[in-house]
């Protein structure tokens, strides 16, 4: 897979960009929702191998790719639906982290500038 999305990068040609950026796409969604059902996923019985099944299906070079008929059938339509919302979302915690940062920062700062005054004062 690693390998197929780095000659796609490289090829000239970029349909093969768009669909290994279109399995990722796919590959990230199902991962964020294994991770919070794998705890009961993994008691299904061949839950691993239809796992794998799961995945070849959506890299298989094919004209029935499974990452482009799930992400054409449900993701895009969701996404699309919802984009303004996530835009919103996204720009929010963008800011946040950055507030964050700035102000971990000026701690730091603080915190070495006290350090060094209460250094400077012992000896």
């Amino acid at each position: 897979m690693l390998n197929q999305s780095i000659k796609a990068i490289e090829s000239p040609n970029k349909e093969d960009d768009t669909q290994w950026l279109t399995y990722w796409v796919v590959y990230g969604i199902f991962s964020i929702g294994e991770f919070f059902a794998d705890i009961f996923l993994s008691w299904f019985p061949f839950y691993y191998m239809m796992k794998c099944g799961f995945l070849i299906w959506c890299m298989a070079p094919s004209p029935s790719n499974g990452a482009e008929f799930l992400y054409h059938r449900i993701i895009r339509p969701i996404f699309l639906k919802h984009e303004k919302k996530l835009d919103g979302v996204v720009k929010d915690l963008k800011d946040k982290a950055s507030d964050t940062a700035d102000t971990i920062t000026k701690e730091v700062k603080k915190a070495t500038i006290n350090l060094l005054g209460e250094e400077k004062k012992s000896t």
